[in-house]
């Protein structure tokens, strides 16, 4: 995906984002009765694929040790525009549940859904019942607004706001209980402890937040409107809706004339984008650079730390506590 696009602010007044509970769509299964799993430590476990970092968190926190949740989008990839090689289609193949966030991230989804090469496999739609915001098409190219355009037009990042990621955990424990309505009990209690998480996160953001010098920051590409929505933050972009989107000479200058304007600090790379571009802006406008992740991937480093969604976020909320100027 590819695209020169100008920088766009979000932000400045708090909107209200409304969570519709959809009785429906949220899974589609293909011509295929669900497998239930016995309740017995001896049974095999549900079988999951989930698409990428913060759908394997969620769904792995919600399936506890009763699911064999797996990635499909591989460790330290980037999921925009992603297209998965015949093994992965292999995996899903052979999974009961395939959780997907939506929107356009995952671009392979309309070709998966409509070629019906996944016959015992359902489908979950993460995002499902979330008013989500329109994306900015206008500013993209062909390539990189087709697999947004073909699902829907909308802001795929929920997850980045804590409230939103709350109803996607709730739309991956619906379909658990559905698929192995025998531990049904045993994921809604996973369910309520890491909502519970994910809520004290939310308060610790709104805290941390209460004294700053300023409630703007660039980062790297425009994944975070719902976060600055929700928080009441001002948000500048390098990139667009997806990282490696192509940035034109005047769009670069703009954004650098916005972070001097802004006295702006600190310029925000990503953990699984090269830092050059990022680099080369704080250069020019005297800033530091640090990771802002768009928690869309991680590391096999962090992996092996055993580096969480909630984890990557507490040091999401250090580095822009510090880049805000906040007590």
């Amino acid at each position: 995906m590819k695209s020169g696009k100008k920088i766009v602010a979000v932000g400045g007044v708090a909107a209200v984002v409304i969570i519709i509970i959809a009785s429906s769509n949220i899974f589609v299964q293909n011509n295929a009765k669900t497998t239930v799993v016995q309740n017995s430590t001896n049974s095999a476990r549900l079988k999951v694929v989930a698409s990428f970092f913060p759908m394997y968190e969620f769904a792995r926190n919600v399936g506890g040790d009763r699911a064999d949740v797996r990635d499909f989008i591989p460790i330290g990839e980037e999921p925009h525009g992603w297209e998965p090689p015949t093994q992965a289609i292999l995996d899903v193949q052979n999974s009961q549940l395939f959780v997907y966030n939506g929107a356009g991230i995952e671009a392979f989804i309309p070709s998966f859904l409509s070629e019906g090469n996944f016959p015992n496999t359902t489908f979950v739609k993460a995002s499902e019942g979330i008013a989500m915001l329109n994306a900015d098409v206008q500013h993209m190219d062909k390539n990189e607004a087709a697999p947004v355009i073909s699902q829907g037009g909308k802001d795929p990042h929920v997850w980045n706001d804590p409230i939103l990621a709350e109803q996607e955990v709730r739309n991956i424990a619906n379909a658990m209980e559905k698929a192995d309505p025998a531990n049904a009990k045993y994921y809604e209690n996973n369910t309520v402890s890491y909502i519970a998480k994910l809520s004290k996160l939310d308060q610790d953001i709104r805290s941390g937040f209460t004294n700053c010098k300023t409630h703007t920051f660039v980062s790297f590409h425009n994944a975070f409107n719902y976060f600055s929505q929700r928080y009441n933050l001002t948000n500048y972009w390098i990139s667009g809706i997806a990282p490696e989107a192509e940035i034109t000479p005047q769009d670069l200058a703009r954004v650098e004339n916005i972070a001097k304007t802004n006295n702006v600090k600190i310029i925000f790379a990503e953990d699984v984008v090269d830092p050059k571009l990022a680099e080369t802006l704080a250069a020019d406008v005297d800033a530091q650079v640090k990771i802002l992740s768009p928690l869309e991937g991680i590391n096999e480093t962090e992996r092996k730390e055993g580096i969480t969604f909630i984890d990557k976020w507490y040091q999401n909320l250090a580095n822009l506590k510090e880049a805000m100027g906040c007590q």
